[in-house]
């Protein structure tokens, strides 16, 4: 009796320690496997439109860009079919801000009015707007194309990712009202700023645009297992939109006689004062009707810098692939 009981001891220690080797081995392994997973994103959010500075570098690097920073953060739900490719659902909700006088830095520095950058500051515009989005992206992970290799295995993995949304927003303009210099942030939707929507010249022009919107997502980013559960990574993704009124800026300045024409007399005021808001900065100034006010040619974007944190709720061990 005492044999049987010391080797039934003996078989179950050597089980344990089987049982921790191969444990070991499977921590030691960090080739995603398939199974879902939830996840989080947070991280600053930006405007890329008609409003704002001409290049990136000028927009992240003027001093004004860190007094207005934005946010946007959201969850997302994820299928690994194998190491290499995943689908996600995102949800997400944020702020957008741009501003003309993100250029101010290199106004001051400018020898003449026409420059680019003096141009933009002195038009004097602003928006913000509230972000809702839900999208559907396609992750790949190249180098765990491979699952044999050892590269594969790193716990660092850069991916890239890519697909569809859709998002809503309302842009607001800061209005300042000429007669008494108050500041309101108010909608620009409804004051058609450049004229849309508006009936001129006897016929009426393009319909407001819906403020749904589809939006085309793509990105690449940096994951990190810290073991096979939980992920921390960082990622950048922009967003390709279909419209170029997410600043409510895009083409020409209008005749301030179809605000009067069109709207009550509250709007037409409010409208007649922050379509051109040039006169802020330099007194008694308007631009002429047909003035270049945007860039129709190019569609709006926006996009964020985040933190990603991933938690895999189940996965096969079982290499299938």
């Amino acid at each position: 009796m005492q044999r049987i009981n010391k080797k039934l001891v003996l078989l179950f220690s050597l089980f344990i320690i089987s049982s921790s080797v191969v444990q070991a081995q499977i921590e030691d392994y960090y080739s995603e496997a398939p199974g879902f997973s939830l996840g989080t994103t947070v991280g600053l959010s930006d405007l890329w439109g008609d409003i704002g500075t001409a290049s990136p570098m000028d927009h992240y690097m003027n001093s004004n860009y860190k007094k207005n920073l934005t946010f946007m953060g959201g969850l997302l739900f994820r299928y690994t079919f194998v190491p290499a490719f995943s689908l996600r659902f995102g949800v997400n909700y944020g702020k957008l801000y741009a501003s003309d006088n993100f250029n101010e830095d290199l106004a001051k520095k400018a020898t003449s009015l026409e420059e680019d950058a003096a141009q933009r500051y002195y038009r004097n515009l602003n928006v913000r707007t509230n972000i809702w989005e839900g999208n559907i992206m396609f992750e790949f992970t190249p180098f765990r194309m491979n699952t044999e290799s050892n590269r594969s295995r790193k716990r660092m993995q850069p991916y890239v990712t890519g697909g569809i949304g859709v998002f809503h927003y309302k842009p607001q303009g800061l209005y300042v009202n000429r007669a008494t210099r108050r500041e309101q942030w108010v909608d620009l939707i409804d004051l058609h700023t450049e004229g849309v929507g508006l009936s001129t010249t006897g016929a009426t022009s393009a319909a407001l645009p819906s403020l749904w919107q589809v939006a085309i997502p793509m990105g690449f980013g940096m994951r990190w297992d810290l073991n096979q559960k939980v992920s921390l990574g960082m990622e950048y993704i922009y967003r390709m939109t279909m419209t170029d009124l997410l600043d409510d800026v895009s083409d020409k300045y209008v005749n301030p006689q179809v605000f009067a024409a069109s709207l009550s007399p509250e709007k037409a005021a409010i409208a007649a004062d922050i379509y051109d808001k040039s006169w802020v900065l330099i007194p008694n100034y308007q631009h002429n009707a047909g003035d270049k006010r945007g860039n129709s040619a190019n569609k709006d974007g926006y996009s964020t810098i985040a933190v990603t944190f991933i938690y895999r709720l189940s996965s096969r061990w079982n290499q299938w692939w």
